[in-house]
C-alpha cells in the first residue's frame, strides 16, 4: 500500500514538473538541503566563489528540514514546488543529502546534479549499504523513492571514500569525482582563538581537550565516567554534543569542564590540543590540523551491527588510539602520540590539497555552466 501511495505521489510530482520544465533554463545553480534550516558551510563557501567570479550567475538556496506533523508536512510539500521551479530553471543543482526533487523526477538532459555528501568520510555505513537495517531504508522504499538517483557527479576526498560512496550512492566510481569539501579549507584557514579566550578564558593554561560524540537517537552518550575521572587541573574537557542531544544531559558545574553550545565544533579546532570523538567525520576533516586523535567508542559492537562501518579500527594504524573504557582512554591521553600513524590516516583520507578546494571545485562547476553555451556555439558555426 505504501509503494502504491508513493508511486502515485511521484506521478503526481512528475506530471506537474512536465510543465514547469517549459521554463528557460537560465545561469544559475541551485542549493538544496534537507539537513538544515539555513544555509550549510559547504553552499556558503562555494556561492561566495562563484559570486567573485561571475556576478551573473545566479545562485538560489533552498534548505529546510522536514518536520514531524501534518502542518509541518504540508509546508514542505509547499516547499518542494519551490524547489521543483528553481531546478527546472537552473544549470546545476547541487544537493547535500538525498533530495526528493533531485531523485525522483525525469529531469531537463541538460541538468547537471553534483552531490556533496554532509561528511568528508564514510566512517558510518549510509544509504544502499544500510538497506533492510533498522537504521537504514526498507527496500521497497528505497526502490520507490528511487534513492540516490540521476547524479551526474559525487564529490570525494579520497580513492577510499569513494569506494564507500560507490557503495552507498550505487554509483560507478567513474562518477565520482575528488575535489574535497569546502569546508576543508575553511578549516584550515579558521582563527576564532581570540573570540573563544574572551568567553572562556581558562583555557588559555591547560592542555585542551575536544569531545566531540556522534549523535546517538534514543541513547545516552558515555560522559560523566570522563569528566569525573579526567584530571582537570592539567586539562580542559570541551564537551560539543548535538543539539538534540543536549536535551538528555545535566551536567553539575565543575572547573576545567566546558559544555559548550556557543562556536560550532570547527571553530574549537585551532584551539584544540587532542580530540576524543567516535565514528565522526570531524576525525577525517581535523587532520587538516594535525591534531592528535582518539576513538572512544565503547558501543562499537552495536554500530558494527547496525549501521555498519566502513572503518576497521583493528587494521587501520591509528586504530592504536581506539578504546572501549574511561581508563584506557586516559592512559592514551598520557602516552607520547604517534603521528606517523595519524599521518598514515590524513594520507589515506585527505588526498586533495586543503586550500584549495573551493577554488578546484568552483573552477569544474565554471567549465559546467560554460559547457551548454559552448556546445550552442559550435552547432551555430558547424
Amino acid at each position: 500500500m505504501k509503494k502504491v501511495i508513493l508511486s502515485i505521489g511521484i506521478g503526481i510530482l512528475n506530471f506537474i514538473y512536465f510543465f514547469i520544465k517549459f521554463a528557460r533554463t537560465k545561469d544559475k545553480i541551485t542549493y538544496i538541503s534537507r539537513q538544515y534550516n539555513e544555509e550549510t558551510l559547504d553552499f556558503k563557501l562555494i556561492k561566495e566563489e562563484i559570486q567573485k567570479r561571475d556576478k551573473n550567475i545566479k545562485q538560489v538556496v533552498l534548505t529546510k528540514r522536514l518536520e514531524k506533523g501534518a502542518i509541518n508536512t504540508i509546508k514542505y510539500v509547499f516547499h518542494i514546488f519551490r524547489q521543483m521551479y528553481n531546478v527546472a530553471t537552473s544549470k546545476i543543482l547541487i544537493v547535500d543529502t538525498y533530495c526528493i526533487v533531485a531523485s525522483v523526477l525525469k529531469h531537463k538532459k541538460s541538468l547537471k546534479i553534483i552531490q556533496i555528501w554532509h561528511a568528508s568520510a564514510a566512517i558510518k555505513k549510509f544509504g544502499y549499504q544500510t538497506i533492510g537495517k533498522s537504521s537504514g531504508t526498507e527496500k521497497q522504499i528505497a526502490d520507490s523513492m528511487r534513492m540516490h538517483k540521476n547524479y551526474t557527479y559525487v564529490i570525494s576526498p579520497s580513492d577510499i571514500t569513494t569506494k564507500y560512496y560507490s557503495e552507498a550512492f550505487n554509483i560507478d566510481k567513474s562518477k565520482i569525482l575528488k575535489y574535497g569539501l569546502p569546508r576543508l579549507d575553511y578549516i584550515k584557514n579558521l582563527n576564532k582563538k581570540d573570540e573563544i579566550y574572551k568567553v572562556y578564558p581558562i583555557l588559555k593554561d591547560k592542555i585542551n581537550i575536544l569531545y566531540v560524540p556522534t549523535f546517538r537517537k534514543n541513547k545516552k552518550i558515555k560522559i560523566n565516567g570522563l569528566i569525573e575521572k579526567l584530571d582537570t587541573s592539567r586539562y580542559n574537557l570541551i564537551i560539543k554534543l548535538h543539539p538534540l542531544d543536549r536535551k538528555n544531559y545535566i551536567f553539575n558545574p565543575k572547573e576545567g569542564i566546558i559544555i559548550d553550545d556557543k562556536f560550532d565544533s570547527y571553530e574549537w579546532l585551532p584551539i584544540t590540543d587532542k580530540l576524543i570523538t567516535d565514528y565522526s567525520s570531524l576525525a577525517v576533516e581535523e587532520l587538516v590540523l594535525d591534531i592528535p586523535i582518539y576513538f572512544y567508542i565503547y558501543d562499537i559492537e552495536e554500530y558494527i551491527k547496525d549501521p555498519g562501518l566502513n572503518f576497521n579500527f583493528k587494521t587501520e594504524k591509528i586504530g592504536k588510539y581506539a578504546v572501549k573504557t574511561e581508563n584506557e582512554l586516559l592512559e592514551k591521553l598520557e602516552e607520547k602520540y604517534d603521528y606517523a600513524a595519524l599521518k598514515d590516516f590524513k594520507d589515506r583520507y585527505i588526498e586533495v590539497e586543503p586550500g584549495i578546494c573551493t577554488k578546484k571545485f568552483v573552477d569544474f562547476l565554471m567549465n559546467l555552466i560554460n559547457e551548454e553555451w559552448k556546445s550552442k556555439r559550435k552547432n551555430i558555426e558547424g
